[in-house]
């Protein structure tokens, strides 16, 4: 599989474990990826992903698809959720990412999932912004905290900086967090 021929591209990759994930990707060499990740072998990084050659098992390109959504099967998917689920920094990979489709998608997925936002969102901002140390992961965690204070400065500097559309929605989503709070 010639992965280059990804770069840039709308894709639906599917991952050797059967996961699909749809976003755009860039091509990372394999003397990139092993100088940044230790790992001798070509990547995709679907931001904030990055896909290893042997864990992928198809890659398709979306960019002659159009529907209600675009390139994209739905609003959201597998990657905004993952994003939702590791918590603050890796919603922030996204919400500060030049794409404005996956700001996009992953504003959608916060705003549907605002009242779980809401509920176990930790006051205050992340302890290493404030200086302090980042307390220790359970073993076994795959999720991260969602900092709410964080969360509300990544919507404020959407609302500041962010195109007209992303503006909007991270307004939408600053108003449906004050609502359930």
């Amino acid at each position: 599989m010639d992965l280059k021929q990804y770069d840039g591209r709308c894709v639906r990759l599917t991952t050797a474990a059967g996961e699909v994930y749809e976003g755009t990707v860039s091509h990372c060499g394999e003397e990139y990826v092993f100088h940044e990740y230790g790992v001798e072998q070509e990547a995709l990084l679907m931001n904030p992903i990055l896909f290893y050659r042997d864990d992928i098992a198809e890659v398709v390109s979306l960019e002659g698809i159009s529907g209600p959504f675009g390139h994209y099967a739905a609003p959201y998917g597998r990657l905004e959720m993952q994003c939702l689920a590791w918590g603050t920094d890796m919603i922030e990979e996204v919400l500060e990412s030049e794409e404005e489709e996956a700001v996009l998608r992953m504003l959608a997925c916060l705003q549907d999932h605002v009242q779980e936002l809401s509920d176990h969102a930790i006051p205050g901002q992340a302890p290493w912004r404030r200086g302090e140390e980042e307390p220790e992961p359970e073993e076994d965690e795959e999720s991260g905290p969602v900092y709410r204070a964080d969360l509300e400065e990544m919507l404020q500097n959407l609302l500041r900086h962010g195109s007209r559309e992303a503006a909007e929605k991270a307004g939408e989503l600053l108003a449906a967090l004050d609502a359930v709070a």
